[in-house]
């Protein structure tokens, strides 16, 4: 069985090697633009794509994750994705729950030999199927992943333009990441002072406000707490960093000369699924006195 995958995966390498031309050819294409967001969904990560065909020809692939470097030597090929499609078998292909394609196209995955590379391809399924005609923008083509793969967003894609004199030609293009704008981040804490200053422990709850334009369930992480005084062993309780961690208990302590009393500082951190980062702030103040709250 092993040896009858290794070949399968060779003759489909060696066919894509085929679809490809010298330099010159590929840089004579008219722009293809491949643009891509992506989204958290159910603690899952989906990679939509939106292809916009400004050359004169008719594309009916698209493959993600390949760069052919735009000349004839298929040993400098890279083959960027690591992180495979939720559910994908060799045997079965991409589950139906886990991806999307325009009508009259479907999506595969090509595997390098080693397994540890790949790439996604969506592909018209016969020669009725509508074509991305010249000046035509394709939308509907996701992939969902277990985890995020950044070179689902920072890759290539591989454009094949089959119908052009009567063979195989193809362009390689950057993906250009559609969302570049951080999640908008609010942080607010529950009791934000405390009083008496008697060394206990607080239980202290954070509430998270957070948008964005793209994705509905940014990421979010407890990234720090600070202190304007020297923290003790103890005073930071049942806070667990770098996770979206929103309870937590510090100690009613201060200094009894610091006349501005101590403040807590807890940071946090919203990230969307394209990789765009924001941070808030909020704080929690014992003061010296109840006069100083």
């Amino acid at each position: 069985m092993k040896k009858s995958v290794t070949i399968l995966m060779l003759r489909l390498i060696g066919w894509a090697s085929l679809a490809f031309v010298s330099v010159g050819l590929a840089m004579a294409q008219p722009p293809v633009n491949v643009g891509v967001y992506a989204e958290h969904r159910g603690g899952k990560v989906v990679y939509h794509y939106r292809v916009t065909n400004n050359s004169q020809d008719n594309i009916t692939d698209v493959w993600i994750g390949h760069d052919t470097k735009n000349d004839n030597d298929d040993n400098n090929d890279v083959w960027e994705l690591l992180e495979l499609p939720t559910g994908w078998l060799l045997t079965a292909s991409i589950p139906p729950a886990s991806a999307t394609s325009p009508p009259g196209w479907h999506v595969y995955v090509i595997v390098t030999e080693d397994g540890e590379t790949h790439a996604i391809v969506w592909e018209v399924v016969d020669k009725y199927s509508p074509r991305l005609l010249p000046s035509q923008t394709f939308t509907g083509m996701s992939v969902t992943l277990d985890k995020a793969d950044a070179n689902y967003i920072t890759g290539h894609a591989d454009i094949l333009f089959p119908e052009k004199r009567q063979k195989p030609t193809s362009l390689t293009v950057p993906l250009e990441r559609l969302d570049t704008t951080p999640p908008t981040l609010s942080v607010t804490l529950n009791p934000s002072t405390l009083w008496p200053p008697n060394d206990k422990l607080v239980p202290v709850t954070a509430t998270i406000t957070v948008q964005d334009d793209y994705d509905p369930e940014p990421e979010i992480k407890l990234e720090s707490i600070t202190a304007t005084e020297t923290l003790g062993a103890g005073d930071i309780q049942d806070a667990q960093f770098v996770t979206d961690d929103r309870n937590f208990s510090l100690a009613a302590k201060r200094a009894g000369n610091n006349m501005a009393g101590r403040i807590y500082t807890v940071t946090y951190s919203a990230t969307d699924a394209s990789g765009n980062k924001a941070t808030a702030s909020a704080t929690v103040t014992v003061p010296h006195d109840q006069g100083k709250k």
